[in-house]
Order: C-alpha cells, then sequence, then structure tokens
C-alpha cells in the first residue's frame, strides 16, 4: 500500500469557503453590469457594499491563488526532474552493471553519473544484472544497518541462483566489493522443495547471519545487517550445526493463503532455513487444518517448529508442537494437551514430553481462525 498524505479537514472547509466567495463576488458584478437598480444601491451603499466586496475578493482569492500555487510547484519539480535526467549516449558501467546506450538516469546530483538513483533501460535492450535481465533499477544508499542495494524490476519470471523469481515483484541485490550480488525476491509458481510446490509469492532471502566469516569479508558485513535487522533463529529452533556444509545459505517466508507441505503436515505462514544444498535446517509454521502425527491430534493454527536439541530428552529432528490460545491438542484416549503446553514429538509421532511453552522456549501466539 502506498502511502498518501492528505490536507486536513480544515482545508476543504477554506477551499469551499473561498469558492463559494468567488463565486458570489462574480455574480454580484454580473448583476452590477446588467442592472441599473443594482448599481442605484452600491451607489446609496457605497461603505457597505464596498466592504463586502472586498472581503469577497480576499477569502474568494485563496482558490485560485491555491490552484496557481500548485500549479508553479508542479512545473518547478517537473523542471527540477528534468534536470536530474540524463540518457546515456553510449554503453557505461555503473554500480557494477553494464548499462546500454539510450539508458534514462535520475540523478541525485546533476551532472554526475555516478549518483544515480534510478535507471531505465531501453525497451529493446535490458540490462543483465547477475544472471537477470532488468528493464529498470532502483539504487538506495548504504545506511548504518545495510550496505548499497539495488532493487532491479524484471518483464518475466527469471532464474537466480536455482531460484525462479517472480516478475511482478523486484529483485534485490546488495553490492559488495562493487559487485552486485543476489539478495532476495519472491518466488513464481514452478519452485519445489523436497519434491513439493512452493507456494507462489514466497519471500526468498540469502540467509548468511550464522556464517563465522572473518571480520571485513562480505559474508561478515551481510551477516553484521543481519543480525542488526533482527532477522535471527526463530524462538525455539534448533541451533545451527558448526559445520561447514551445514550453514544456513536460504531463509524462506510463506505470507500467502496457500499451505505448504513439511513432514507431510501443510503449514501456514512458514519460514524456514535452508543449507547449499536445500536441505532444512529449522522451520517454523503453523498448522493449516486438523492434523494427526501419532496418538495425537492438533488442531488448526497449531504452531510448529523443530525443536531444539537442548531440551530435556529431545533427539535431532524432533518436532514441537504447541497449540494456539483457545484451541487444545487431543491425545487417544481423550486426554488434552491445552494451549500454554507443547508436545515434543518424533517425526514417527513418538511422544517424547509434554512441557509448558516456558520450558519450552516457546512464546505464546493468539488464536488463529482458519475459516469465516
Amino acid at each position: 500500500m502506498i502511502p498518501v498524505s492528505l490536507p486536513g479537514g480544515n482545508f476543504y472547509v477554506l477551499m469551499a469557503a473561498s469558492l463559494a466567495c468567488l463565486a458570489t463576488l462574480l455574480t454580484w458584478l454580473a448583476v452590477l453590469a446588467t442592472t441599473r437598480k443594482a448599481r442605484l444601491w452600491l451607489g446609496e451603499h457605497r461603505r457597505l457594499g464596498t466592504t463586502l466586496m472586498t472581503l469577497l475578493a480576499l477569502v474568494g482569492a485563496i482558490f485560485p491563488y491555491q490552484q496557481f500555487s500548485l500549479r508553479f510547484s508542479a512545473q518547478r519539480a517537473a523542471q527540477a526532474d528534468a534536470d536530474r535526467k540524463t540518457t546515456l549516449p553510449h554503453a557505461t558501467r555503473l554500480a557494477g552493471v553494464d548499462m546500454p546506450a539510450g539508458t534514462v538516469l535520475s540523478l541525485t546530483r546533476p551532472g554526475e553519473l555516478e549518483s544515480f538513483d534510478r535507471a531505465v533501460f531501453p525497451e529493446t535492450h535490458p540490462a543483465p544484472i547477475q544472471g537477470v535481465t532488468a528493464t529498470q533499477l532502483f539504487r538506495y544508499a548504504a545506511t548504518a544497518k545495510q550496505p548499497e542495494t539495488l532493487s532491479v524490476e524484471i518483464a518475466r519470471d527469471q532464474a537466480q541462483e536455482g531460484w525462479l523469481c517472480a516478475h511482478g515483484h523486484r529483485i534485490e541485490f546488495v553490492m559488495l566489493a562493487g559487485q552486485p550480488r543476489f539478495a532476495s525476491c519472491h518466488l513464481a509458481i514452478g519452485n519445489t522443495l523436497d519434491q513439493q510446490p512452493v507456494p507462489p509469492g514466497s519471500w526468498l532471502k540469502v540467509d548468511e547471519a550464522a556464517r563465522a566469516a572473518a571480520p571485513g569479508s562480505p559474508s561478515s558485513q551481510i551477516a553484521a545487517n543481519t543480525a542488526a535487522a533482527g532477522t535471527g533463529p526463530p524462538a525455539g529452533a534448533a541451533p545451527l550445526p558448526a559445520t561447514a556444509s551445514a550453514q544456513p545459505r536460504w531463509l524462506l517466508r510463506t505470507e500467502g493463503s496457500e499451505a505448504m507441505t513439511l513432514h507431510q503436515m501443510p503449514l501456514l505462514k512458514v519460514e524456514m532455513r535452508l543449507d547449499d544444498q536445500r536441505r532444512t535446517l529449522n522451520f517454523e509454521g503453523l498448522l493449516a487444518r486438523e492434523t494427526a502425527l501419532g496418538v495425537m491430534t492438533y488442531p488448526p493454527g497449531t504452531r510448529v517448529l523443530s525443536a531444539n536439541p537442548r531440551l530435556p530428552g529431545a533427539q535431532p529432528g524432533d518436532l514441537l508442537f504447541s497449540p494456539s490460545r483457545g484451541r487444545s491438542a487431543r491425545r487417544e484416549g481423550g486426554q488434552e494437551v491445552s494451549a500454554g503446553n507443547s508436545v515434543l514429538q518424533a517425526p514417527d509421532g513418538t511422544v517424547r514430553s509434554v512441557l509448558s511453552n516456558r520450558d519450552a522456549g516457546v512464546l505464546d501466539v493468539a488464536a488463529m481462525r482458519m475459516a469465516p
């Protein structure tokens, strides 16, 4: 949603009053020009008539003044925008991107090509950026929390590092050592994970927060920025292995209404981390419908996540189920596990323990309505 700044209510009242006064004054002038009786009345009441006409003129002038001011401001902004734009006469490399001739640049400092913050490429010559062809490019300066980034628009779904990115969303790149490096995108139809379809619109991000890179290296820059943004592992998630082969590579989030299947369970609002081979390191999500695992049956909205191996009795690959508020899980024999408690289960359904959310390291979550 694009934020729009609207004037206060008094503005519209003032404009309406000004327009009414202007219309009254023009009508009065027209009557004076065509009616002798009106001119005689004004001659007999010069002071009153002059005062009324002056008041109407002052209030009525507000509306045309406002319109002329808006038009003048728009013209001035258009001129300033035109002064900031330039067209490349020949191919030029800027911000690590080979831009073709005919590219239209928007400059933050007139005359300095390196200061561009937007580039529109010719329709017949889209620019190649790390394996994708871009129609437009937006550039964002580095801040204390993140390095310089590029936001790229594409005309069709395109692959990036083995993932198919959707053309309806921008692909994000981060600038490292003067070169753009893939950072994130929204996925198109056709991506799979463990032979299961990934819901279109899911957000994919390069996750290097846990990489043990040397200070000053590109990996350490991304790790520092990710940590500053607060995108670390979710509460209760398993700690990342120390071996390089098991380091997290991807962060995947599904935010739509389409469920994703993990461990044969349909899950919504999934957040998961994958390694270089797209193997799941840890995940978290909400059950899309009632699901049974072993002797337990869980209601929709139950939170499911990878169990922390440090939990008492937990084994690698175990899952933690936490019913949402107002819901309860059922166990064979009629026993219930109410909200505020979590069930530690093995992937084969073996119940290892039932413990409170506090002991499980799980934050209580609100109830989730799954249907009208």
